[in-house]
């Protein structure tokens, strides 16, 4: 198992776990096999409900917070067959260590209280949305929303505990990664502050009424779809290309909400 921090942002990163940990929990094992199972939903007619779900599944799930993402696809310590020893932490040069060391420290510190107590929430809901089976055939969206949050924050809880564990053992190791650097080396990336929105970007968040997909276009200093692209080719990691993605979406749409919506109160 080894980490990934891969910058967006100059002074914005996301992480990512790479883990080829073989899994001895069941739920785990049955919920792999769920997601096998949704992918092929991917696979079908968009104008079938199939596809229509899927897209709708898609579209809601990426509205889940990034880093959340990451604490969910580190195994949790009851799936260990043996303890970890040793973790890597890899970054690129662009990045300084002790800053890469601090900030997941501090994510680790914030989420695991979080996601213990939006667990019980979602828990305590679960209950209430079984009422909600009016006709047998009509899908009970509540109680499947709640389920995937109820399972989402547990994955996330488990996760961040289990690297909580690691950093007070010291059994994080912090490095530069030669591949990063070889691939991003060209690369100028610029803090959020100094991040230039185009005009139709700006207009479309001080009006309310933001087009998303605009944020998707290369960017100067950004961390852009091309190279999230080769980062996963090259790494050779299932499922990197996806969460960077989500990832760069939601830390733009962050800055550009703080930035625009500040100018507008001004």
């Amino acid at each position: 198992m080894r980490i990934y921090a891969i910058p967006i942002l100059k002074n914005r990163w996301a992480y990512y776990c790479h883990s080829t940990v073989s899994s001895t929990s069941k739920l785990t094992k049955a919920v792999n096999w769920s997601s096998k199972k949704w992918e092929q939903f991917g696979k079908a007619d968009p104008t079938t409900w199939k596809g229509k779900l899927y897209n709708r599944g898609s579209h809601f799930m990426n509205q889940v917070d990034y880093q959340e993402w990451f604490l969910k696809s580190v195994p949790a310590k009851y799936e260990l067959q043996e303890p970890l020893k040793n973790v890597l932490v890899n970054y690129p040069k662009v990045l300084e260590g002790s800053d890469v060391q601090r900030d997941l420290e501090s994510l680790l510190k914030d989420r695991v209280n979080y996601h213990k107590k939006y667990m019980y929430y979602s828990a305590y809901w679960v209950p209430l949305s079984c009422t909600f089976v009016i006709v047998p055939l009509i899908p009970n969206i509540p109680l499947a929303y709640n389920l995937f949050r109820l399972y989402s924050h547990y994955k996330a809880y488990h996760g961040a505990d289990s690297l909580s564990s690691l950093v007070n053992q010291g059994q994080l190791t912090y490095q530069q990664d030669e591949q990063l650097n070889a691939l991003l080396n060209q690369h100028s990336f610029v803090s959020s502050d100094d991040l230039e929105f185009s005009q139709e970007i700006r207009q479309g968040f001080l009006e309310k009424k933001p087009n998303l997909k605009l944020l998707e276009h290369d960017l100067e200093g950004v961390l852009n779809n091309s190279d999230i692209k080769l980062i996963g080719e090259t790494l050779d990691t299932p499922g990197l290309e996806l969460e960077l993605n989500r990832a760069r979406s939601q830390i733009l749409k962050a800055v550009a909400l703080e930035r625009f919506v500040k100018a507008k109160q001004e």
